[in-house]
């Protein structure tokens, strides 16, 4: 979907390419300056995240940081120039009484608390692979906070076993 390019980012830049970004980020950057000029905000927020990750995955934590702040002024301004979707309130049935939210939110996580102790499940930290399109790199998290463009997520076992994810035993 095109959009009309709002006033405010006619003088958005995409970052330009370093001689020192690898080949991925300097395609994504490419990619990301091309679909602006057509109107495509969408498509260059999604390709200035990847060229954001692409620095990350390759140690430039610096230029990772930049591209990803470059990626969030956009992504506002894209947000603040779509116009949502209009929805009709549509009021619930009498008969029916909503359940509290934090209650419904307080019995997954219980539930999601067992799997963990049962072995059924693992904590993970998923990330999309910026080398191959429909690849995610799965990883036991290191620290509460996941890594830039990572999400944390819980991987269900089919057959418990709490310590699949471990390290190795050294020979």
């Amino acid at each position: 979907m095109t959009l009309s390019i709002p006033h405010s980012l006619v003088s958005f830049v995409i970052p330009s390419s370093e001689r020192s970004d690898p080949e991925p980020v300097k395609s994504s950057l490419a990619r990301a300056r091309s679909e602006l000029e057509r109107g495509e905000l969408r498509e260059a927020l999604n390709h200035l995240r990847r060229a954001a990750d692409g620095a990350d995955q390759a140690g430039s934590e610096q230029r990772a940081v930049a591209l990803a702040r470059a990626a969030a002024d956009l992504a506002t301004e894209v947000g603040s120039s779509a116009a949502p979707p209009a929805v009709a309130p549509v009021a619930p049935p009498a008969s029916i009484v909503a359940p509290a939210a934090g209650g419904r939110r307080a019995a997954e996580d219980a539930a999601i608390r067992q799997l963990l102790e049962s072995g059924r499940a693992v904590e993970v930290a998923v990330k999309r692979s910026t080398r191959e399109e429909g690849l995610y790199v799965v990883r036991r998290p290191q620290t509460d906070v996941p890594a830039l463009g990572a999400r944390r997520a819980i991987i269900l076992l089919l057959d418990p076993d709490d310590s699949y994810f471990d390290a190795p035993a050294a020979p």
